[in-house]
């Protein structure tokens, strides 16, 4: 069962900026939020739900909006 929707846009938005899953997580410590490497995978799998706060932030470390985060269509980079 897909638990998020955007977890392979994540994974595309993370790969784009050249960042390992570890890279994110330590990324996400700035904004007080602590996933392990292993919460992101499940994440970009779908396997994890995303709290709002995490999207946010994640859309803010990824360089990207949270409605393409959420909707797809074309990549827009902050």
């Amino acid at each position: 069962m897909l638990k998020n929707i955007c977890g392979d846009r994540i994974k595309i938005a993370r790969i784009r900026k050249e960042m390992k899953q570890i890279d994110l997580s330590v990324a996400l410590e700035d904004f007080k939020i602590s996933l392990n490497q292993s919460a992101i995978g499940k994440m970009e799998r779908g396997e994890r739900n995303i709290y709002d706060y995490e999207l946010k932030a994640l859309a803010e470390i990824l360089e990207i909006s949270l409605d393409w985060l959420l909707y797809g269509g074309n990549l827009k980079v902050k």
